[in-house]
């Protein structure tokens, strides 16, 4: 336990990849593990909190002082929490989601010297603009500021002028944003590479996204049906992402050849650690389509350019520029306006 005189360093994630950004955000700002307050914050499912349980421990989380904040009892808990970080000096405050109202209960309702968003995939380059556009908006309702007044907690803090990021996207810093860019330099030094079997069967890998609202069905049939035609004698594996139903996908997908793996680790985990071949990566927009090719560079990774799923991503344009910016391929989709229109596919 950290005593209340010294500064605490305290890191708030919900899921897989907000953690591994904050490990990251810990090596680079130097917080000692003496220092260090860890936060999980009400994680969706079992799949993630599993997932996070895992990097906990790979990623030396052990030995700091953790405090888990689950579904289940997180009303219970968070007076509690909020009673003992009250009285604590915060030094760092780091957030993983910078857009829910859970994390905004720590960086409005506790006072820290400075006040740094880590990665939260996508979603950072949305909430980049919004910073630009309109400012922070609050997504905690005045009968949540009731409520979590009872447990006394006060949404009081300003939000500074100007606002820290901690990402692996290319982004610019600005009068409102000081943007600091990692390379994964903890990851790459706790997840080496393992060795390749060679006598196994090379995978095309489909990485999967909970994307599209009620376009998801028909998109993704076309997507996977793009990559299997453009792979017809290769395997292919269709990995899930941990928010999405394999018995759903497995009626959807019943007519291609490919199978469905839940990985049970984050993707770059399972690259770096399963030692099998990968010919290639695809997606519709999955932010692991960045980071893989950031880390992997020697694997080719594809990006889907599907116009009906694109009219619903904000700032789809620019998100795929910087993919392209790390050597992501794209390859259109048939059937998309762009496909029509005569640009040409790349061959796999």
């Amino acid at each position: 336990m950290i005593s209340a005189a010294s500064p605490t360093n305290v890191f708030v994630a919900s899921t897989p990849l907000q953690l591994i950004n904050c490990s990251e955000a810990r090596y680079l700002y130097g917080c000692s593990a003496e220092t260090t307050l860890l936060v999980i914050a009400r994680p969706d499912n079992r799949e993630t909190e599993e997932q996070m349980a895992f990097l906990a421990e790979a990623l030396g989380w052990q030995g700091i002082e953790t405090i888990y904040l689950k579904k289940s009892s997180f009303y219970l808990r968070l007076g509690a929490v909020a009673k003992s970080l009250s009285r604590r000096h915060i030094e760092r405050l780091f957030i993983g989601n910078k857009s829910s109202w859970i994390h905004e209960v720590f960086y409005r309702g506790f006072d820290s010297e400075q006040l740094i968003f880590v990665d939260d995939g996508l979603a950072t380059v949305t909430y980049y603009h919004a910073i630009h556009d309109e400012g922070i908006a609050s997504r905690i309702s005045p009968a949540k500021k009731r409520l979590l007044r009872t447990m006394g907690i006060r949404i009081h803090r300003v939000v500074p002028e100007v606002i820290a990021f901690f990402t692996f996207f290319p982004l610019p810093s600005s009068e409102l944003v000081q943007v600091q860019v990692h390379d994964f330099p903890v990851f790459r030094s706790t997840f080496k590479t393992s060795d390749r079997d060679n006598t196994q069967a090379p995978v095309v890998g489909f990485l999967g996204q909970p994307f599209g609202g009620e376009d998801r069905p028909q998109q993704l049939t076309l997507q996977i049906q793009h990559v299997v035609e453009r792979h017809p004698d290769s395997r292919v594996v269709y990995f899930m992402h941990r928010k999405e139903s394999r018995e759903e996908l497995e009626a959807l997908l019943a007519e291609f050849p490919l199978e469905i793996r839940q990985a049970g680790r984050p993707i770059e985990v399972e690259v770096a650690l399963s030692g099998e071949i990968y010919l290639a990566f695809y997606s519709f927009a999955s932010t692991a389509l960045f980071t893989l090719k950031k880390i992997f560079p020697e694997i080719r990774v594809f990006q889907i350019d599907d116009a009906a799923l694109g009219a619903r991503l904000p700032y789809y344009d620019e998100i795929r520029r910087m993919f392209g910016s790390v050597g992501v391929e794209t390859t259109l989709l048939r059937g998309s306006r762009l496909f029509e229109a005569g640009r040409p596919v790349q061959s796999p």
